[in-house]
């Protein structure tokens, strides 16, 4: 996979999906950006989860468990190690 903002949208709401009941495909698009950015320069997997811990728990308010995140970056930051940037 590629670092897109399809494909980065597609993780957050499959997989990371703080609030979890049936929300519409485009409800986390505002943190797309935010995510793909840090992918896109490579920044550390630490800041990743940071920002989605950190959103979910108060831009959401609704926190996720660390088991939970650390699968969402792992995803993340495979897209990562594909290096195409294409959007």
């Amino acid at each position: 996979m590629s670092v897109d903002f399809r494909s980065v949208r597609k993780i957050l709401w499959e997989d990371w999906d703080p609030i979890g009941c049936g929300v519409p495909a485009d409800e986390y698009d505002d943190y797309v950006p935010s995510v793909l950015r840090l992918l896109i320069e490579r920044k550390p997997r630490e800041m990743v989860a940071d920002y989605l811990r950190v959103t979910a728990a108060e831009a959401i308010g609704c926190p996720v468990s660390d088991e939970k995140l650390a699968k969402v970056v792992d995803l993340l930051m495979a897209l990562g190690a594909g290096g195409d940037t294409q959007s």
